[in-house]
């Protein structure tokens, strides 16, 4: 299950035009020449530095940023911009003057907006104006798929959604909790479907059907909004091209996190709880590369090696089946979700050979059962009715 295409197109087009093609999150890039006189260029150029000296008036302290959103991966001038830009998409500007950066810089930029600021999902394609002899860039353009009309009703659908999902957040939840409830939540109310609106947090909490960038950027939206550090993080897939998914940390260890990955894909949804797997819940570098590639071209990620807050270490539902103790742990967990009315049990085995010894436990302590399974050799849920 995945979405992003990274991919650059270059085109040359009319007039001695040139036309870059980013595709990322639904995101188009127009580069334009900028063929102005000097005068009308200065006439550009003379609010910039106003602008600039505002928006430093508008960021926030750099430590209340997430260490791993990419703001924190661009130099100086850089993130002058990022915040100028930021908060011209913030206030429907159609044009932004920008100053101090070049058509390389103006493209990382724009991707590291695209991952931090999850809020700003009415956005379609941007275009910038820069000197053909510095490579300086003026002013970008930004054309959105609807007015601001639209865009505060669908708000208003987004505040309505979150409204919600905060219900079900108990006071007593510790960090931990709310992160899993996150992850169980935007599983349970969303289906994957591709359409022409579904790399955002409106395609989730308000049709509630999107892929991979629109889970990420909410599950991000959501956490950011309860204070929990998360950022979006793009990279590959084994065979299936690009995809997203984000970095979380808890109890001062970053884990990732993929709520696409998260949803078996079952069918039938009238128990949405079937849908989940904790495959990829809080796992570590070394989990995630056996079946994903990080895109380092922005941001840099070291490795992650933490477990405690992996959902089968957290739960106690990792499994040494070569061990009589866990063996009768296993029964005796099984037995205790069937009694308490569980309708999931999910659990995972210390090695691929010992899924066969499971099955056995399974099969004497209840009977007949019924298993859930994607690829993953190490994990299984049992349903329990």
């Amino acid at each position: 299950m995945n979405k992003r295409s990274s991919a650059i197109k270059f085109i040359l087009g009319i007039g001695g035009f040139l036309v870059l093609t980013l595709l990322f999150s639904g995101i188009t890039l127009l580069v334009l020449d900028d063929d102005l006189e000097g005068s009308q260029v200065q006439e550009i150029l003379e609010p910039v530095q106003e602008q600039v000296d505002q928006s430093e008036e508008m960021t926030v302290d750099e430590d209340t940023i997430p260490e791993y959103d990419a703001y924190h991966y661009l130099y100086g001038e850089e993130k002058e911009a990022y915040w100028v830009i930021a908060n011209g998409l913030k206030n429907y500007e159609s044009e932004i003057p920008v100053s101090g950066v070049d058509s390389m810089a103006i493209e990382r930029i724009m991707m590291a907006i695209d991952y931090d600021f999850p809020e700003i999902f009415w956005t379609d394609t941007f275009s910038y104006y820069y000197d053909e002899k510095s490579d300086m860039v003026s002013s970008v353009t930004v054309a959105y798929p609807y007015d601001e009309v639209e865009k505060d009703r669908r708000q208003a659908e987004i505040d309505q959604a979150y409204t919600q999902y905060e219900a079900g957040i108990n006071p007593s939840f510790d960090a931990y909790q709310i992160v899993k409830y996150t992850y169980e939540y935007v599983i349970k109310n969303t289906s994957y479907q591709e359409n022409a609106d579904d790399q955002n947090i409106y395609s989730v909490l308000a049709r509630k059907a999107s892929v991979c960038a629109g889970y990420s950027k909410t599950v991000k939206y959501l956490l950011d909004k309860q204070g929990i550090d998360c950022s979006y993080v793009s990279g590959y897939v084994n065979l299936q091209g690009a995809h997203a998914w984000d970095l979380v940390l808890l109890d001062n260890d970053y884990y990732y996190l993929d709520a696409t990955w998260g949803e078996l894909g079952v069918l039938d949804n009238s128990e949405p709880d079937k849908n989940i797997s904790y495959d990829y819940f809080c796992v570590n570098t070394n989990q995630l590369l056996k079946t994903h590639e990080i895109d380092q071209t922005l941001i840099y990620y070291p490795e992650f090696t933490a477990t405690a807050n992996n959902y089968y270490v957290h739960e106690n539902r990792l499994y040494q089946l070569d061990s009589d103790t866990d063996r009768l742990r296993l029964r005796n967990d099984v037995t205790t979700a069937f009694s308490n009315g569980d309708k999931y049990f999910y659990f995972a085995v210390s090695s691929p050979d010992m899924m066969e010894v499971a099955k056995t436990v399974m099969n004497e302590t209840l009977g007949a059962y019924t298993y859930l399974s994607d690829d993953d050799l190490y994990t299984m849920t049992i349903m329990l009715y």
